[in-house]
């Protein structure tokens, strides 16, 4: 695992961060991150197994290591932080989620404890290129749909109206390709108010596009 992974999974994983993305770019509701809690992605894996998946413990890992899944008292959200797409994510997806819901029949119990819970999903593009995934997801043999967030698409005005950490990794994963403009953000007053997590990113993500 390199070190603009660790860095996405040490600010994507945290609850608060996945509940500020759901609720303005996903969901009309609104989720307290204190009513979230983070979710062991082994069992799913371990039911992928049963039903004849390939993947061994370490590849499954690898393979969904950006994929951060919380539970909430109603649902599920699952969010893939991606930097390059290719055109098997939505088998991906529809592979994981078909896993989380085999587990919660099979293995977590849930018919006994009120019925399944529905798991919504959502992708989001941490690049400044356009992707391919709506056309990749129409193209796909599979009836599945998920959740894009995808940075180009964002404007400068609703990332102002984010948190200081994510709108900062945000506003400047969107800047990114400009050496001077990165520059900028990295001497500027945003970025000396961010907390640990998210300067990491956005260090890690500058070394990343600048190599």
């Amino acid at each position: 695992m390199n070190d603009l992974d660790d860095a996405i999974r040490g600010y994507f994983g945290q609850v608060e961060v996945i509940a500020e993305l759901f609720n303005r770019f996903v969901l009309d509701e609104n989720i307290n991150p204190s009513g979230m809690s983070p979710v062991d992605k082994t069992p799913i894996f371990n039911k992928l197994k049963d039903y004849g998946s390939k993947l061994t413990l370490e590849n499954f890992q690898h393979k969904y290591r950006n994929l951060f899944l919380m539970k909430t008292e109603n649902l599920y959200c699952a969010l893939l932080v991606e930097t390059e797409v290719s055109n098997t994510l939505p088998i991906k997806l529809c592979l994981f989620e078909n896993g989380l819901y085999a587990t919660q029949i099979e293995t977590w119990n849930c018919l006994d404890d009120g019925g399944m819970l529905p798991c919504v999903m959502a992708v989001l593009h941490l690049s400044t290129e356009h992707c391919r995934l709506r056309e990749t997801a129409n193209e796909s043999p599979y009836d599945y749909s998920f959740y894009i967030i995808e940075l180009a698409n964002i404007s400068d005005d609703t990332i102002a109206e984010q948190s200081e950490d994510l709108g900062g990794v945000l506003k400047f994963v969107k800047i990114s390709n400009d050496a001077v403009k990165r520059q900028e953000f990295l001497s500027g007053e945003a970025y000396a108010l961010m907390g640990d997590s998210a300067k990491r990113l956005v260090q890690c993500f500058s070394n990343h596009v600048s190599t």
